[in-house]
């Protein structure tokens, strides 16, 4: 069992580890101290979590931030999923992505409403060109919400791979979560895939001893 963990862990991690993370390359997208609804990798009905839900105080409308330099490559609003949802593509080939957004900053929803007009669509999926909307670290890009499939007020915050698009654990990054309580490994699901592709009829789980 401890060998089919430890794959798990290898098969997760294997991507980040082959480039030289620098862990505190991104600051906190929230300026409040930080607790988290919802964890990487965590298993939901159809999928893996693939980021982090962090609390908002029970609330909608704090400062999102920009985690570090970059530009705005998607802003998606949608009545379903991430809701108003924004992607910054950063030089260290990596997207930070912040979904469930209540309202974005004055000059992303300046180019949102005109691209909303030309489309005739509230709901939108647009890709700025790559020098339109460039971002500083730190400078607020939007307000949390709780827009989309959400459950209430919460910041979804992603960071991908830019080029694959591969979730990474935001959590290599040295933030400063307040939760300290360690996971329970109950059960572990394998589930073998060809080209990307799940065999869901050949899944397995083992039961996970505490010992």
């Amino acid at each position: 069992m401890k060998k089919l963990l430890l794959a798990f862990v290898l098969i997760v991690s294997t991507s980040v580890q082959a480039q030289e993370l620098d862990a505190d390359y991104f600051r906190a997208p929230l300026d409040i101290p930080l607790y988290l609804s919802g964890n990487f990798a965590e298993l939901r009905s159809s999928h893996f979590h693939s980021g982090l839900d962090f609390k908002t105080q029970g609330r909608e409308g704090l400062n999102v931030y920009a985690v570090a330099d970059g530009h705005v490559s998607r802003i998606k609003v949608s009545p379903y999923g991430y809701g108003n949802a924004l992607y910054i593509d950063h030089p260290n080939g990596m997207t930070s992505v912040y979904a469930h957004l209540s309202q974005y900053s004055d000059s992303i929803t300046s180019f949102l409403i005109q691209a909303q007009y030309d489309l005739e669509s509230f709901e939108v999926d647009l890709y700025p060109d790559s020098g339109l909307l460039k971002v500083r670290k730190g400078e607020i890009i939007g307000l949390s919400g709780n827009t989309g499939s959400s459950g209430g007020p919460h910041l979804h915050f992603e960071v991908r791979e830019t080029k694959t698009e591969f979730p990474v654990n935001p959590l290599l990054f040295n933030f400063d979560i307040k939760d300290h309580v360690k996971p329970e490994i109950i059960n572990v699901m394998v589930i073998p895939m060809i080209e990307g592709k799940s065999l869901d009829d050949e899944r397995k789980i083992y039961p996970c001893s505490s010992t």
